[in-house]
């Protein structure tokens, strides 16, 4: 095998099998990685393209044909290697996916395209409104619906994520570990949101990060890092994580509260190892918990609530560009049932004068300020909280909705999220 045909199956596994990139790609070679990536972001554009050049339609049976014409495409387009070298490997593909009679037709389609680059995009990208923005309609759809700035939205998606870092403050101030980075030649920028917040330059493997092994820094966006800021957690509370794997934000909130009781619930064993793993990396104590969260209760209430709720996840598309194949559009009214089940069962959870955060990585108002109109106007006894800690925030994306805030995916800094607090009124 070699890296076009492999990348040529993970991608078949993300589009005609449904699984997530990150499993397909678990094991496989910083190049296949890049590819898929890439060929993922442009899927659409390329699709058409492809529809463009192929006269006859490939056949379904051989998506792994039809996706590793798609990474071939990305290469011509993205790789730092010769055409030649980019035509040649994906034609020797073929054999390795057992397809030696599609070798003419793979070499006259990449070299087709080299030839009409500019008229062929130009033709696809004027009729497609999926291949100009690289998105599935239905979604560029309730973008234009909800957000005059859809177009940044989208641009914003387009473009790889920076990798954040949250900095352990019981174990080190972020000044320190800066130096720590200049020693180890690793550039960084503070975060505006987050005190704890360092951009570096150029991603690493976490193991190359100074301090990693010893918990003085983990991997967390800063848009999800001011979930906790957005808390208000004071000494002492009982605080409840609810759907909390993999461990970002639990792990924040005792680093930032140490003396805090969290209880987190997951209903994943697989993904509340990974949060185990972050727990004993970080020399933190959580009551860790393996159950549905509907199934969850408790004599005792807590004094806050975190719910990361299930979501469309198109906040965070540019970091996983699967979700622009694998999520459907009648995928966010089943999503929208859930979170309206998982946010009553949460507050229910909630003592009276604590404080709910509904949380999702969602752009969606369907899925945000939709759901929690609904939760307030079914329930008496719940009040919006403003959030008013957002200061800095000049170079950040954001607005106040109705019931919460919405940060937007941006290009150089923060993924998308939207936090609304709920508070539980006093009898």
């Amino acid at each position: 095998m070699n890296d076009y045909s492999i990348s040529a199956l993970v991608l078949k596994g993300v589009v005609r099998e449904g699984k997530s990139l990150d499993k397909c790609l678990q094991e496989k070679k910083p190049i296949v990685s890049q590819i898929c990536f890439g060929s993922l972001r442009n899927y659409f554009l390329y699709s058409k393209l492809l529809e463009k050049i192929v006269k006859k339609p490939i056949n379904k049976k051989h998506s792994d044909l039809f996706n590793l014409l798609i990474a071939g495409l990305y290469s011509l387009d993205n790789l730092k290697k010769p055409v030649h070298a980019c035509v040649n490997e994906s034609v020797e593909a073929s054999t390795f996916l057992g397809k030696s009679w599609a070798k003419n037709l793979i070499n006259a389609v990449l070299r087709n395209y080299l030839r009409n680059k500019e008229f062929l995009n130009k033709t696809v990208v004027q009729a497609s409104l999926e291949a100009e923005t690289n998105h599935p309609e239905w979604l560029v759809s309730l973008l234009k619906k909800d957000w005059d700035n859809w177009r940044g939205i989208i641009n914003a998606n387009s473009n790889k994520g920076p990798m954040t870092l949250r900095i352990n403050r019981q174990r080190i101030s972020r000044l320190e570990y800066q130096k720590m980075l200049e020693a180890a030649r690793i550039k960084s920028e503070k975060g505006a949101l987050s005190e704890e917040a360092l951009y570096i330059s150029e991603a690493k493997n976490v193991e190359m990060l100074p301090g990693f092994s010893k918990g003085l820094v983990s991997v967390q966006d800063e848009g999800a890092q001011v979930a906790v800021k957005f808390m208000n957690l004071v000494p002492g509370l009982r605080i409840l994580d609810a759907c909390a794997a993999p461990g970002g934000k639990t792990c924040h909130i005792l680093e930032t509260n140490p003396d805090s009781k969290v209880v987190s619930i997951d209903k994943s064993n697989e993904r509340l190892a990974l949060l185990n793993e972050n727990l004993k990396r970080l020399s933190l104590r959580a009551n860790v918990i393996n159950s549905h969260l509907e199934n969850f209760k408790t004599r005792q209430k807590f004094d806050r609530v975190l719910l990361d709720a299930p979501c469309s996840a198109t906040g965070v598309i540019r970091r996983h560009p699967d979700i622009k194949l694998l999520r459907k559009a009648n995928d966010i009214g089943k999503l929208r049932i859930q979170q309206d089940r998982l946010l009553q069962h949460s507050f229910d959870l909630l003592a009276e004068g604590g404080e709910l955060l509904y949380v999702t990585c969602s752009v969606l108002k369907m899925e945000n300020d939709s759901v929690v109109k609904k939760f307030i106007s079914k329930n008496s006894d719940a009040e919006i909280k403003k959030i008013n800690q957002l200061s800095k925030i000049e170079k950040f994306k954001f607005t106040r909705t109705e019931l919460g805030v919405q940060f937007f995916p941006t290009a150089e800094h923060h993924d998308g999220f939207y936090y609304s607090s709920i508070v539980r009124k006093l009898k």
